[in-house]
């Protein structure tokens, strides 16, 4: 009678390839061992009465992490989903605030000035200076570009223009922030003062 473990080639020929058995040229993962086969470990003991219970129970625990994995990444799809759905119903609803895009592209001036991407950081900041001409973002943007680059004179210019700004349209801002950008420019052009 042929034993079941004729199919392990390497235990057969004792070539010590743990949990590996060669086929053809390869070493390829080795199935499970039967109940009745010498246990993997060399005890010498059947695999039954040997490892099979500890074999089993790590088996088992890699199957529930797998399973809390793909529960957590179905979670995950499942939220990211519901996001959409909710922006485009808002979206379609029509309950989208207009700042949006406004508050992106202004922030999106500050993540290229952190990036060290200040060229592009300026021509982002100028189109807020054509595009939002209502509000004073596109002067405070170019005028932390130029701060960037070491250019004070050109930081307090823009600057100075975001102070006319909030001076022309005092009910929409409050005196610190007139006193706030006063005290960068005077730091960054103390002649002009």
């Amino acid at each position: 009678m042929v034993s079941n473990s004729s199919w392990n080639l390497v235990s057969a020929s004792r070539v010590a390839y743990k949990d590996n058995v060669l086929l053809n040229g390869w070493v390829t993962p080795m199935a499970k061992p039967g109940r009745n086969d010498r246990c993997h470990c060399g005890s010498g003991k059947k695999y039954k009465a040997c490892c099979l219970t500890k074999d089993e129970a790590a088996e088992r625990q890699e199957l529930a992490k797998a399973q809390v994995a793909g529960d957590e990444r179905t979670a995950e799809k499942r939220r990211s989903l519901r996001e959409v759905r909710e922006a485009m119903l808002a979206k379609l609803s029509g309950s989208e605030e207009p700042e949006d895009d406004l508050d992106a592209a202004s922030n999106g001036v500050i993540a290229l000035i952190r990036a060290g991407k200040l060229d592009a950081a300026e021509v982002a900041a100028r189109d807020l200076l054509v595009r939002y001409p209502e509000v004073p973002d596109g002067w405070d943007r170019l005028g932390m570009v130029h701060e960037k680059r070491g250019e004070n004179r050109q930081a307090a210019d823009c600057y100075r223009k975001v102070i006319d700004f909030i001076r022309e349209h005092a009910d929409d801002f409050d005196a610190v922030t007139i006193d706030d950008y006063t005290a960068r420019v005077a730091k960054l052009d103390p002649a002009a003062g």
